[in-house]
């Protein structure tokens, strides 16, 4: 087939973090013969090839020529604008006009509103934050809302694709339009093969959370802080990332002291180093206060690591209690600290539930879910 993928940004040798999720699922689409060019709104306009993937950016109306003959549009946080030359309005028009067939990807961001959502990330000291806290609830989302409802009501062959139940309903709640008829739950897939099992038990003393440095919001970094706070001294922390409270994330190190059991690796991680930093660790701290799957986490799960998570948002369906992870109450740290605890000292619990976690995750391989995708039935 010959795949498009519209998205708001797409990897590139100068910024390979941007949208590395979806062109992680490109990549498998061309393993299984199928062509892939990515568009991407921009006032300017490049064009270069990244792993077999065409990627073409440009202003929207210069965009629109390359939906000629595809066979199916991917769509992936693919926002609109103020700017004309940028706002995705255009290409929705195209797409839904001449009805390509479609799978329309929601991750969060483009259908949860800040206020509702991510409040946390509001500071009322900063004019940027509150600015882009309405210009996402009062402009995007409604923007959005109408996308969606078209989509919805017409007879264009396209499928809503989440990664979790939860993620589903969230959308439908955000919007107030019913996705249901024209939806599908598949998960982001796990390289199974890069992410192989090991034996983590020797290491179970030694803690791993990756996560955006943000203190509090949806990555909660403070959470990681506040558990290496608790833990006996001789348990070890690491936490790996990169983000604007960098700084801040510092300071409460110093503050509380625990710059001897908790180690900042203030970087990210190209996705070909993690397997071998979750080689240097023995459980996961997958700490969260939203998250429509939580991928970090599945790839540590994948490797062996058992998680520590909290029963809320899209977690309790990647992981069950006491089988494939361990959950505490949301946010109750008495109760977290405890499960790490225990698994740092039950190894018959650590073992049953590194393995299950793993074939867990085999089950959402990204070769099979990639299939999914692509097999999907578009009504």
């Amino acid at each position: 087939m010959n795949l498009v993928v519209l998205t708001g940004r797409y990897p590139s040798i100068d910024s390979p973090y941007s949208h590395m999720f979806v062109h992680t699922r490109s990549k498998q689409y061309i393993a299984q013969g199928h062509t892939v060019t990515a568009l991407v709104p921009s006032e300017k306009e490049e064009k270069y090839t990244i792993d077999g993937v065409n990627v073409i950016l440009g202003p929207v109306n210069k965009l629109i020529k390359y939906l000629a003959n595809v066979d199916r549009v991917m769509i992936h946080l693919l926002l609109h604008r103020f700017s004309k030359a940028i706002d995705a309005s255009v290409l929705y028009r195209y797409v839904l006009d001449h009805k390509l067939p479609t799978l329309f990807f929601i991750h969060g961001v483009e259908v949860q509103t800040i206020w509702n959502d991510r409040r946390d990330d509001i500071s009322w000291l900063a004019p940027k934050s509150i600015a882009r806290w309405l210009y996402r609830d009062c402009y995007l989302i409604k923007k959005m809302q109408k996308t969606l409802a078209e989509f919805v009501e017409s007879d264009i062959p396209a499928k809503f694709i989440t990664p979790s139940d939860w993620m589903l309903q969230e959308a439908i709640n955000n919007t107030g339009v019913d996705l249901r008829q024209k939806s599908l739950v598949i998960a982001n897939g796990i390289d199974t093969e890069n992410f192989k099992f090991t034996e983590r038990w020797a290491d179970r003393e030694k803690l791993l959370s990756i996560r955006p440095l943000n203190y509090r919001g949806k990555y909660a970094v403070d959470l990681v802080l506040e558990t290496a706070r608790r833990m006996p001294g001789n348990i070890q922390t690491a936490l790996y990332g990169k983000g604007p409270d960098e700084d801040k994330i510092k300071s409460v190190i110093s503050e509380q002291n625990l710059s001897d059991r908790l180690t900042l690796n203030s970087r990210f991680l190209q996705p070909v180093e993690i397997p071998s930093v979750h080689q240097q660790a023995g459980i996961y701290l997958g700490v969260t206060r939203m998250d429509a799957q939580g991928v970090s986490m599945c790839e540590a799960m994948s490797s062996g690591l058992p998680t520590v998570s909290f029963s809320t948002c899209a977690i309790p369906e990647f992981i069950e209690h006491n089988k494939t992870g361990l959950l505490a109450k949301p946010y109750d740290m008495d109760e977290y600290c405890s499960l790490v605890n225990e698994l740092i000292e039950n190894r018959e619990l650590f073992e049953k539930i590194a393995w299950s976690a793993h074939q867990s995750m085999v089950a959402i391989d990204i070769r099979k879910t990639s299939e999914q995708e692509l097999s999907a039935k578009l009504d």
